[in-house]
């Protein structure tokens, strides 16, 4: 399905209970709207749309309009990108869609989404800390090149009702060896088509949805006239969270349009991420090197001069968990740059008993505190005492 600017409906065929939307990429919306439905583990904390999914049978990933059991997708219209809100409202008032309803927090009787403040001009920033955090914003996107420009955003601040149509901007923060302060860039900002209200075990939590708009490339905010300011007054030094920073002047340079593309333009995403970490003078903070235009991966140190060991960089633990196939085929392509391999050092994680398993010859040292590990871990670490080739390294 080519990418639609629009707003969409899903019905319900068996109580006529339906959902309007909006999305700049409807296709990209219905498979964020019915993603991984057959691995769902507490119904309860999905919304009320996807409860419903499950209710009635709905398991598929759905991308396509048509008839799917018994969820009928369709496109009501085709719009521009600064009419969308504008549309869906008018939709919704004709309509009266009860998912819409059933999602409002925290007044069951009222439409969502609410109408106030919906042209009021805006500029809504958030904030990532990537030390604390140990990975760049959707940074599966770019070592993958997944087709994917949705984006979703989790926030227990009730200023999130007020969101639906606006922009969250989005500011990365990394402290460098040998910085004195941390490097800030600007690095995207995601346009809000959906907002809906969930209770987990932490809380109320509103989940925001939308379409993501990448810089060309991330532009450095340091030395930009009135930062300082920016950074330390508006925001709080970035302590608050999400806030609207629209009555700062600085803000000229984060609303310039002309400074973002939609991350499916990019060509080549891992390219774009190499040209940024090249930029970085921690190396130690980097996944890739790129030289003479060509990318390797730089996620370990050797240890000695015979290149038998390697350390297995702890930023790597996040890709190690959501794609373990890439890593292991990665680790196949360093095996035969450097065969002499023998070791390597882990950060706990639960994906190396699989590491283990495909490559029985490499040595496995998995090093973690007993004492700080939480009992969820037990059955994973017994796994890996069943292989010969993994031993337990304990910090305490």
């Amino acid at each position: 399905m080519k990418s639609i600017c629009g707003i969409y409906k899903i019905t319900n065929l068996v109580n006529g209970k339906s959902y309007i939307g909006q999305s700049i990429n409807i296709s990209n919306r219905w498979k964020q709207h019915t993603q991984s439905l057959d691995k769902i583990k507490n119904i309860d904390e999905e919304n009320p749309l996807r409860r419903a999914f499950c209710k009635y049978g709905l398991t598929q990933q759905i991308s396509q309009p048509g008839t799917y059991g018994n969820f009928k997708f369709e496109v009501l219209l085709e719009c521009d990108r600064e009419s969308l809100t504008e549309n869906e409202y008018a939709k919704i008032d004709e309509l009266q869609p009860e998912y819409n309803r059933m999602m409002c927090p925290p007044s069951p009787d009222r439409m969502w989404p609410r109408k106030e403040n919906s042209s009021e001009k805006c500029c809504y920033v958030q904030y990532h800390n990537f030390n604390a955090l140990n990975h760049l914003p959707g940074e599966d996107t770019f070592f993958y090149n997944i087709n994917e420009d949705s984006y979703s955003l989790v926030s227990q601040k009730r200023d999130c009702l007020k969101l639906k149509g606006q922009k969250i901007y989005l500011i990365v923060g990394i402290k460098q060896q040998g910085h004195k302060k941390k490097d800030f860039f600007l690095w995207e900002y995601t346009q809000i088509e959906e907002i809906t209200f969930t209770k987990s075990m932490h809380g109320p939590d509103y989940s925001l949805k939308g379409t993501r708009f990448i810089c060309k490339e991330p532009i450095y905010l340091n030395d930009l006239s009135g930062f300082d300011y920016f950074a330390k007054h508006t925001m709080g030094s970035f302590a608050y969270g999400m806030q609207n920073a629209i009555n700062d002047p600085f803000c000229k340079y984060i609303l310039n349009e002309s400074n973002f593309i939609q991350i499916n333009d990019v060509a080549n995403k891992l390219n774009w991420l190499a040209n940024f970490e090249n930029q970085l003078t921690d190396k130690d903070l980097c996944l890739t090197k790129k030289t003479n235009d060509i990318i390797d991966f730089d996620w370990y140190w050797i240890w000695d001069k015979d290149q038998t060991s390697m350390f297995f960089k702890d930023r790597y633990n996040n890709i190690f968990t959501w794609n373990p196939s890439f890593i292991l085929k990665q680790f196949e392509i360093l095996r035969k740059k450097i065969p002499s391999i023998q070791e390597i050092l882990f950060h706990l994680n639960e994906n190396i008993s699989l590491f283990a398993k495909t490559f029985p010859d490499i040595r496995c040292f998995v090093i973690y505190s007993p004492k700080h590990t939480h009992e969820s871990w037990n059955d994973v670490i017994k796994e890996f005492k069943k292989h010969k080739n993994i031993e337990l390294r304990s910090l305490d």
